[in-house]
């Protein structure tokens, strides 16, 4: 009997994965519960050998998002997947970086869904303007360059119950709940796109993925409310330059946003 919601399975996710990337892989863990992803990955890179760790769990008890939100996480349900990478990094080059995740994220979740998948700035995944799927990245200084923990979470078969503790519109990335989606299957495709970033991005940075984080950019050409420590004002995004800032256009001036200083949504 194939099993309806397969549990998270190292072979399962390794199956079929070219030698070159197995290779940059130091190792795959699988919690049935944690605390956060983001916390396990962060610890293994201070024994990490090869490019990239992969740390995963079927629950979380203190899943953070971005602004240390919660982040609600049923057992079994959805995705909370988490890369520790030792990367070559420039500070600079860190702008950008959580928009290029977001891209190569689309680039894997479209393999499983027929929906418009789009991306509100910086990088929250939305389906039908119901998020799906958010990313918290987080970054320490090491001896080699700088070490680089990428957390995703993403809704795949959860239901109204799991997440009524949620405070904003969500969706699953599941379109049909007799279909179930193989969530190994969708985390060898985000191993194996995100692998390709860590690939490119220290030389290319964000300029590589710009056009495509523009065709997916819900907010492009949209009247938003921008929220700001000192300043709240409405204004037309124009979209993001190569440095991953939000371009806003208020009476005739475009301000240049960054995403750890404000809140934006659209009217």
């Amino acid at each position: 009997m194939i099993e309806s919601n397969p549990r998270l399975i190292e072979k399962s996710i390794k199956y079929g994965l070219p030698d070159n990337l197995l290779d940059d892989i130091d190792s795959i863990y699988i919690k049935d519960s944690t605390e956060s992803t983001n916390d396990n990955a962060k610890n293994h890179l201070k024994v990490q050998k090869a490019l990239f760790s992969v740390h995963l769990a079927e629950q979380q008890t203190a899943g953070r998002g971005r602004n240390k939100r919660k982040w609600v996480s049923p057992h079994g349900k959805n995705i909370y997947l988490s890369l520790g990478w030792k990367s070559k990094l420039l500070h600079s080059q860190l702008e950008g970086l959580s928009l290029a995740v977001a891209t190569c994220l689309i680039s894997s979740l479209k393999e499983f869904s027929s929906q418009n998948i789009q991306i509100k700035w910086p990088n929250d995944l939305l389906i039908n303007k119901k998020k799906i799927s958010g990313i918290l990245i987080e970054t320490s200084d090491s001896q080699e360059g700088l070490d680089v923990v990428i957390g995703i979470g993403i809704n795949v078969h959860m239901n109204e119950s799991e997440g009524s503790e949620i405070d904003q519109d969500w969706g699953n990335l599941e379109e049909n709940h007799l279909n179930k989606l193989d969530r190994n299957k969708i985390v060898q495709s985000i191993i194996s796109k995100l692998h390709e970033l860590f690939k490119d991005y220290p030389q290319s940075g964000f300029k590589k993925y710009h056009h495509t984080f523009e065709s997916y950019n819900l907010l492009k050409d949209k009247l938003c409310k921008v929220e700001m420590d000192r300043e709240t004002f409405e204004g037309k995004v124009i979209g993001v330059n190569e440095a991953g800032e939000l371009l806003v256009e208020k009476d005739g001036e475009i301000r240049h946003l960054r995403y750890g200083e404000v809140s934006i949504r659209e009217l």
